[in-house]
C-alpha cells in the first residue's frame, strides 16, 4: 500500500512541475535547438513533415512543445514535440515564419524531461481511422470545400476524397471495421460501390476465405468491364464515354486498372461497328467471305486451321533487299561494338584512377 502511495506522490509532483499555468511560456524558434534532445524518448525518424508544416501554416500550432533549458542557459532543447519543431523550422526556411516567431512551450526540469517525453508519446491514444473518415465527412457536411480541407491538413484533395469514400461505407461494415472484423484493405475494396446492400452482400455473403480485397472488388464488378480489357483498348475510353457509356472509378487505384465500364452492351456495339468498318476494307481486297466478331471462343478457333506454309527462294528484288538490310545490321553491330569498347576502356581508366 505504501508503494502505491509513493508512486501516486511522484505522479502528483510531476504534474505540478509540468503545470501549464505555471511553466507555459512563449519561446522564439531561434532559441529552440534543432538537434534532437537526448531526453526525447522518441528516436524514430520524423515522418510527414511537409504535411504537418502545411497544416501548421493553415491552422496554427495546436499543441505546445515541451522543453528543458539547454546547457548554455540561453537556448532550449525540445524533449516532446520534435516533429512539430522540425515542421516549424521548415516553415522558417520557407519564409512563412520569421526566425524569432514565438511558439508556446512548457518548461520542465531536466530530471523530469525523459519521463514527460515518454508520457506524452506513450499515453497518447491514436484516433481510430474510422473516426478520421467520419470527421472528414462532417467537415464537408458543414460546407467546407474539399480543397480547403486538403490544405488544412497538408494533403492532396484525392486523400480527402478517399476518406469521404470510406466514410460512406455501410454502417454495419464500419462498425465491424472498428472492432477488427475486417481490414482497411477490405473496406477500401468495398468502396467501389456506394450501394450498402451490395457491399454487405459481397462481404457477408462470401465465406471468410473468399473475403480478400481482390475477391470483394471482383464480386462487385463482375458485370462490368475492366478498362484494361483488350476490347476497351480497341474501342477507346474516349469513344465509349462520347457514346454515353458510364464508368465506375476505384479511388484507391493509381491507374486504369481502377476503371470499370458499366455498359458492356454499348462497348460491344461500338466494337462491332469498328470491326465492320475494318471488314469493308478487307472485303475490298476480293475475299469471298468475311465475318467480323468481337470474341472468338476456343471451339470457334478450333474450327479453323492455319493455312499450310511453303518455303520458297526470294526473288531478285527480295534478295537485294535482304542483302541491303543485312549490311545495315552488320554496320550497326560494328558501331555498337565500338561504343561498348570505348565505354569499357573509360570505365577501366576511371576505376584505375579511383584506386590511386
Amino acid at each position: 500500500m505504501n508503494a502505491v502511495t509513493q508512486a501516486e506522490d511522484r505522479a502528483i509532483t510531476t504534474l505540478e512541475v509540468a503545470d501549464p499555468t505555471k511553466n507555459l511560456m512563449l519561446v522564439a524558434l531561434s532559441q529552440l535547438l534543432a538537434r534532437r534532445s537526448k531526453r526525447n524518448a522518441r528516436t524514430t525518424a520524423r515522418m510527414s513533415i511537409p504535411e504537418l508544416a502545411a497544416s501548421i501554416a493553415r491552422v496554427g500550432l495546436l499543441q505546445n512543445l515541451v522543453v528543458i533549458l539547454a546547457a548554455d542557459g540561453k537556448h532550449y532543447e525540445v524533449v516532446a514535440g520534435d516533429r512539430r519543431l522540425t515542421a516549424l523550422k521548415l516553415l522558417v526556411k520557407r519564409k512563412h515564419f520569421a526566425a524569432d516567431h514565438e511558439v508556446p512551450c512548457l518548461l520542465v526540469p531536466d530530471a523530469s524531461a525523459r519521463t514527460v517525453s515518454l508520457a506524452e508519446n506513450l499515453l497518447r491514444e491514436q484516433m481510430h481511422p474510422a473516426d478520421q473518415f467520419e470527421a472528414f465527412a462532417a467537415l464537408v457536411k458543414e460546407g467546407r470545400p474539399i480543397e480547403d480541407i486538403a490544405a488544412d491538413f497538408g494533403v492532396a484533395p484525392l486523400v480527402v476524397q478517399r476518406r469521404l469514400k470510406l466514410a460512406n461505407v455501410s454502417p454495419r461494415l464500419m462498425a465491424d471495421y472498428r472492432t477488427g472484423g475486417l481490414t482497411l484493405e477490405q473496406l477500401m475494396a468495398l468502396t467501389i460501390t456506394d450501394d450498402h446492400a451490395a457491399q454487405e452482400a459481397a462481404f457477408y455473403g462470401a465465406p471468410e476465405w473468399q473475403r480478400g480485397a481482390s475477391a470483394l472488388r471482383e464480386r462487385l464488378t463482375e458485370r462490368e468491364i475492366d478498362a484494361t480489357h483488350p476490347l476497351v483498348q480497341f474501342v477507346g475510353l474516349d469513344a465509349y464515354t462520347a457514346a454515353g457509356g458510364g464508368i465506375r472509378c476505384d479511388l484507391f487505384a493509381d491507374d486504369d486498372s481502377g476503371k470499370y465500364l458499366t455498359d458492356a452492351a454499348l462497348l460491344e456495339t461500338l466494337a462491332r461497328g469498328m470491326l465492320d468498318m475494318l471488314a469493308e476494307g478487307v472485303r475490298a481486297e476480293g475475299w469471298a467471305w468475311i465475318e467480323a466478331v468481337p470474341h472468338l471462343s476456343y471451339a470457334e478457333r478450333q474450327a479453323f486451321q492455319n493455312a499450310p506454309r511453303q518455303r520458297r527462294e526470294p526473288t531478285r528484288r527480295e534478295a537485294r533487299r535482304v542483302t541491303s538490310l543485312q549490311s545495315r545490321l552488320d554496320k550497326i553491330d560494328a558501331e555498337l561494338e565500338e561504343a561498348y569498347g570505348w565505354m569499357r576502356e573509360r570505365s577501366r581508366r576511371w576505376n584505375s584512377d579511383a584506386g590511386r
